[in-house]
């Protein structure tokens, strides 16, 4: 016979350092940002924020005018953002990743000798 699992409704607190790895692979360069808002819960709000990351490269063109205008029409005249990453947050990460690329933000354009 096997005995129910133990339970406990004392809430317990302890304290954690967190150690980040050494991420795998180069770091990506992004710059094409998507936001989507998740599917809305009960009460009619929505559960998470999706964020896609991404990388348009600009189109490497070459050859006369006429080719150009051939080629980009081929293309329909769209450009491909690779994505790169894709995320899911609830609005309470959101605010904290506002918060942490403001202040990168203020630190670089301090480094830079930069006012915002």
């Amino acid at each position: 016979m096997t005995k129910p699992p133990i339970t406990s409704t004392t809430a317990h607190t302890a304290k954690f350092r967190l150690v980040w790895e050494d991420p795998a692979g180069p770091a990506q360069p992004t710059n094409q940002f998507a936001v989507a808002l998740g599917v809305p819960n009960a009460s009619g709000r929505p559960d998470s924020i999706y964020l896609t990351m991404g990388i348009l490269e600009p189109p490497l063109l070459f050859g006369s005018d006429e080719e150009i205008v051939e080629r980009l029409a081929e293309s329909g005249h769209k450009l491909p953002v690779k994505p790169l990453g894709r995320f899911v947050l609830t609005r309470d990460r959101i605010q904290e990743l506002i918060k942490i690329l403001e202040s990168a933000a203020e630190i670089y354009d301090e480094a830079q000798g930069e006012q915002p």
